[in-house]
């Protein structure tokens, strides 16, 4: 009896199906899950308040509102004036024409064109003393162009001094600015006259040699013609 009733039993237990396991989320689902939790939730009301907050004073202007930069111009450079004076009278030169234009303003370059005579300077005497250099015509820059105009009408047909003692008391200033004159200009000029005159000196130079060599074929002609003259007339004597 007891055998068929353990029998049985372990029929019945055979017959029933085992339950399934319970198988744990993994975390890619436990993820997902809490996400669409996030999306069902409504938005809260302070999000809305917070947007429409205005910006703060600490956060930067954007590009539009910035003040654009103030640009700067250098100073405009002063332009120079050049004036010619016609006429240097004598005892001046580079040193004392600087001391008496001085006083009316900044003076820059000087220049005087010295006097030729024979196509050179004179810079020695007779004796070997050096010579006293006089000049002709001069140029003279300031450093402002409406100082030197300044000058030009304030000192042209006037005394050069009026002490009764100097050397210019009785010569006038020969004076004239030179609009758009720059001191290049001079530069150009002065190179151009060297030129010429080397390109002179050159050429005079090369016709007294062809003059001193026609002289001495002349002579070497004629010292021989007259030692021939000298041998026929002994061949005469002798005959």
């Amino acid at each position: 009896m007891n055998k068929s009733l353990n029998n049985s039993s372990a029929w019945e237990e055979s017959t029933v199906e085992d339950p399934e396991p319970e198988v744990e989320p993994t975390v890619d689902e436990e993820e997902q899950e809490s996400a669409a939790d996030s999306d069902e939730q409504p938005e809260s009301g302070d999000n809305d308040d917070d947007e429409d907050e205005e910006p703060s004073d600490d956060e930067e202007p954007t590009a539009a509102k910035r003040p654009k930069p103030k640009l700067v111009t250098p100073l405009q450079k002063k332009k120079p004036g050049i004036i010619y004076i016609s006429s240097i009278p004598k005892h001046m030169n580079v040193t004392i024409l600087r001391e008496l234009l001085e006083p009316y303003g900044d003076v820059g370059r000087i220049y005087l064109q010295p006097e030729r005579k024979d196509g050179a300077v004179k810079k020695r005497t007779a004796k070997g003393k050096r010579a006293m250099i006089r000049y002709t015509e001069g140029w003279v820059e300031f450093k402002r162009k409406r100082v030197a105009k300044a000058v030009v009408e304030h000192l042209n047909t006037r005394p050069i001094s009026t002490k009764k003692k100097s050397v210019f008391c009785d010569i006038l200033w020969s004076m004239k600015y030179l609009a758009r004159f720059k001191w290049i200009h001079l530069s150009e000029r002065l190179s151009y006259e060297r030129a010429v005159f080397k390109q002179k000196l050159r050429t005079e130079i090369a016709q007294a040699r062809k003059e001193a060599t026609f002289f001495q074929d002349n002579l070497d002609r004629s010292e021989v013609a007259r030692k021939k003259a000298k041998r026929e007339q002994k061949a005469n004597k002798v005959a």
